[in-house]
């Protein structure tokens, strides 16, 4: 049965209140054992659990990947884990052993007791025994500050050999009532067992909880628990380590300073690391005849004669170059050691088990010369220093995992250092290593196309390769350079074509396309300096005479949270970013990775980096079945139905809707998310009708919905100027506090518009103050049909409605029409050419809402929390931001705010763009 995580948590959170409900003294070792269980749940195993589902669909089971891409992907997953330390190998063993304990423990509690001198102080000498077993650490609660370990200590009878403080009685440490450890007895029970350390949190013993305890009920527990006592302790993480920096003085000679370096912003040489890391050191150079600098170090700064220091962390790969160029004479370079290479090598050693036959189809290794990489164009770097000399093709620096160079894996062929680390892609420069002739290069094309893009094409420049995507076919293949010229495609000559017939060419090629390139950095590097300019105009939309892709670059709002961290199948840099911000797509020719950047003022964008394709994430959350599907229902009863009869008969043109904006029925109150009792005063005094009065919306029915669940990703959109004030709509829980507020607060910035209705003007009603009342039924029905009105609807055979006019008398006024509607009206509004500002306020919890508004219940808090995922759901693609906080204040000031940046006059507006 698939592991779906929506199930999962629901799972959790039953377990979680089942948990709650157990108070009774005998119900102690079940809620115990629960709390084990609970914690299992959280940790990294459980997440691990969801993440192998996720890789077996998506992976695995995606028939239209090569073996070599799925061996390629599982490669990385594999790497990832390996590297990931939350899970213990031996967890399995330890949970094994932990339910042998408690089925030893459970035993022992079924025999009698003998009765136990009782003692106040704990910390008396037992007769010294061999301890037990010893349980490793567990860290079982991902980033937590806190980790876990049980010990188990055997009990003298002289006592344990520790003393305690702590309780709810007498708080050890400020306010905390934890029982802490507070003295080990030299010789006891608890020094001989060498685990259990002052300051140490007893949580539990013998699976009897001593959390929110008095000091007394602690000792109790202690006096009570046999003579073999379990202990489950927390203690604080210790802080981690400071990194290692050293530094080292080279003296530059002829030969330079003698290594290559790769990384960078924009060009990572580690997955989710801008650091300038060492890549090769020279034979003879400096840092060969210095020792020290090994591949793998990360340059963090570099320091001249003159006392002026250079820093090289997140700095993009040319600046680099250009800093460890201009040195003249001697500097001293300021380096991290790390570990990289030896957890690469250990993983990658691993695939020496697979048969050669397989490995062979994912590439062949460079045995024989150097790998065309070494020489400083293999990192994504020229070699430091300006150090030119051909290298020979036997040199080989000293790193231990040279012995993988005789692996057929891809990771020690020629798109790989030769320690076996992988890298990103390069910026051409000129190496001997590379051969200048032409080649022939066979590549089968993957899923996600060939993996790579072209840029030339202009009066008869040449295509290059400007992008090999790591993990896609060309980069399996380990070939294709950044800085080829493609010569030919499947025989089609490229020498004169434009970026259009080679994107043709290319596109038409088939599975297995055979290109002849040639090597031309030189060549290559002079679009280089014309690239980055290009990408200025096009931010100034002066448009582009080079094209780095098949597909033109466009804007797009996020319609979801997206944290490239958590993303396993990154081929390099991801860029975070939250519903709602703006990207500019540079980049859409991949089907499964754009490259983007996020939008952050005007005309101020942030750094390059890759986001999952609409494509790719829709397909993911099918995959992960994220999405949860809500049943509609009726907003009143049939009786209330057979009453209107005008509208009972135009029921093929109009739905239901929640609720109008004017009235808060009984039964509809909060269905929005109102925090108010309803408001009366507009209910018809003269009425003695018993039955409580319903009210119907018209909402037009889309003509185009489908009928297929639709999954949010990104809504293309461009920038508008405008010359009104755009209305708001807040929707969600406190939103109708807020709405005062707005307008308590700022009257000359905010306002509300005058409603329609047909309903019989009172004596001390004035027309267009209180209402606009219109005296034909009829002719409002028509208004409606016409899209006159953004959300209308029947109370007491009379019809309410607010209009498109009204909205914009408000808007042209010069103030945020503040508008108490559903969902429904956004659209309409948008149709109308009067774009919202639509806040949608998300609860963290049920429990947040009932902070927030003390006066409900429990049952109401969870109906209400309900209705707003309900809510995002049905219209998170037209919210402008979600907003979520831990008090109201919180939450007011970050819908100011949104208000403030969002108000114009230039704002994103949907475009009609396709994706």
């Amino acid at each position: 049965m698939p592991v779906k995580k929506q199930e999962a948590h629901r799972a959790l959170e039953l377990l979680e209140d089942y948990h709650s409900r157990l108070s009774t003294p005998q119900d102690r070792a079940l809620r115990s054992a629960i709390e084990r269980v609970i914690r299992i749940f959280k940790s990294r195993l459980f997440q691990a659990l969801l993440d192998i589902q996720e890789f077996y669909e998506l992976t695995l089971l995606d028939e239209s990947k090569t073996v070599q891409q799925k061996t390629a992907e599982t490669l990385l997953i594999a790497s990832k884990w390996e590297q990931d330390n939350a899970i213990k190998a031996n967890e399995a063993n330890r949970i094994k052993q932990q339910e042998q304990e408690q089925q030893q423990l459970q035993q022992q509690q079924q025999q009698t007791v003998p009765q136990l001198q009782l003692q106040q102080e704990l910390d008396k000498q037992p007769i010294i025994e061999l301890p037990s077993p010893r349980l490793t650490t567990t860290k079982l609660n991902g980033d937590s500050p806190w980790e876990y370990d049980e010990i188990t200590l055997v009990r003298g009878s002289t006592g344990l050999g520790f003393s305690i403080a702590g309780g709810t009685d007498n708080p050890h440490i400020n306010l905390d009532a934890s029982i802490y450890i507070t003295k080990v007895i030299p010789g006891g029970a608890a020094h001989v067992d060498g685990r259990l350390q002052v300051n140490d949190c007893i949580v539990a013993v013998n699976e009897v909880r001593v959390v929110n305890v008095t000091h007394g009920e602690a000792v109790d527990a202690l006096k009570q628990a046999g003579d073999r006592v379990t202990l489950h302790i927390r203690r604080k993480r210790p802080p981690a380590q400071a990194p290692k920096l050293e530094e080292i003085e080279l003296l530059k000679g002829s030969k330079g300073l003698g290594f290559s370096i790769a990384g960078g912003i924009g060009n990572q040489h580690i997955p989710g690391d801008n650091g300038i890391y060492v890549t090769k050191i020279m034979e003879g150079g400096a840092a060969h005849i210095d020792g020290r600098l090994a591949v793998g170090d990360k340059l963090i700064a570099v320091r001249t004669p003159d006392g002026g220091e250079r820093n090289l962390e997140n700095v993009v790969h040319e600046e680099a170059v250009a800093t460890l160029k201009a040195i003249t004479n001697r500097a001293t370079l300021i380096v991290q050691k790390t570990n990289i290479l030896q957890a690469l090598a250990n993983s990658i050693s691993n695939l020496n088990s697979l048969s050669t036959n397989a490995m062979n189809n994912v590439g062949v290794s460079m045995v024989d010369h150097a790998s065309p990489d070494a020489g400083g164009g293999g990192g994504g770097g020229g070699e430091a220093g300006g150090g030119d000399t051909e290298m020979a093709p036997t040199a080989r620096s000293h790193s231990p995992a040279f012995a993988l160079e005789n692996s057929s894996s891809r990771y020690a062929s020629s798109n790989v250092l030769e320690t076996g680390m992988p890298i990103g892609t390069p910026r051409a420069v000129s190496s001997e290593d590379i051969t200048r002739v032409p080649r022939t290069i066979v590549i089968r094309k993957g899923a996600s196309g060939l993996g790579f893009n072209i840029v030339g094409g202009e009066d008869g420049q040449g295509i290059f390769v400007s992008y090999v995507l790591a993990g896609g076919a060309a980069d399996l293949g380990g070939e294709l350079k950044r800085g080829d010229q493609l010569l030919s495609v499947n025989g089609i000559s490229l020498a004169n074509a434009s970026h259009e017939d080679a994107a043709q060419a290319l596109k038409n090629a088939g599975g297995t396309v055979t290109l002849v390139v040639q090597y031309r950095p030189e060549d290559y590097n002079r679009f280089e300096q014309r690239i980055q300019e290009l990408k200025q105009a096009v931010a100034a939309g002066t448009g582009t005479l080079l094209r780095t892709s098949q597909k033109r670059t466009l804007y797009v709002r996020a319609l979801f949270d997206y944290d490239p961290n958590r993303d396993d199948g990154l081929p390099t840099r991801g860029l975070q970013f939250r519903h709602g911000d703006i990207l500019h797509v540079t980049n859409a020719s991949d089907d499964e990775w754009w490259q983007a950047r996020r939008v952050i003022g005007e005309d101020e964008e942030e750094s390059i980096g890759i986001v999952p394709s609409k494509r790719r994430w829709e397909r993911k959350q099918r995959a992960r079945d994220r999405s949860v599907k809500f049943q509609g229902h009726a907003g009143a009863n049939n009786n209330n139905l057979e009453k209107v009869s005008t509208l009972d008969r135009k029921k093929k043109n109009f739905s239901f809707s929640r609720r109008f904006p004017f009235m808060k029925s009984k039964d509809d109150k909060n269905e929005d998310g109102s925090d108010q009792e309803p408001n009366g005063n507009l209910s018809d005094p003269n009425s003695h009708d018993p039955e409580q009065p319903f009210m119907l919306c018209y909402t037009q029915e889309d003509a185009n919905a489908e009928a297929e669940e639709n999954i949010l990703s990104y809504e293309p959109v461009q920038r508008l100027q405008i010359s009104y004030t755009r209305p708001v709509i807040i929707l969600g829980p406190l939103k109708d506090r807020i709405n005062d507020d707005l307008i308590s607060e700022y009257p000359n910035k905010f306002g509300s518009c005058v409603p329609h209705t047909t309903r019989p003007k009172r004596d001390y009603e004035v027309d267009g103050r209180d209402y606009h009342f219109i005296a034909s039924r009829e002719q409002m029905e028509k208004d409606i049909q016409n899209h006159l009105f953004i959300e209308a609807g029947q109370y007491n055979d009379n019809l309410y409605g607010t209009s498109v006019a009204s909205v914009r008398e408000v808007a042209e006024k010069g103030k945020h029409c503040i508008l108490d509607v559903s969902g429904n009206a956004i659209k309409r509004l948008q149709v109308a050419q009067l774009y919202p500002i639509a806040i949608f306020i998300k609860p963290m919890s049920v429990e947040s809402i009932m902070e927030m508004n003390r006066r409900m219940t429990e049952e109401q808090a969870k109906k209400t929390y309900e209705r707003t995922l309900k809510m995002e759901h049905e219209f998170g693609e037209y919210f402008t931001a979600i907003v979520q906080g831990d008090t109201i204040e919180e939450i007011y000031s970050k819908v100011k705010n949104v208000i403030w940046s969002q108000g114009g006059p230039t704002i994103w507006v949907p475009s009609k763009e396709s994706l």
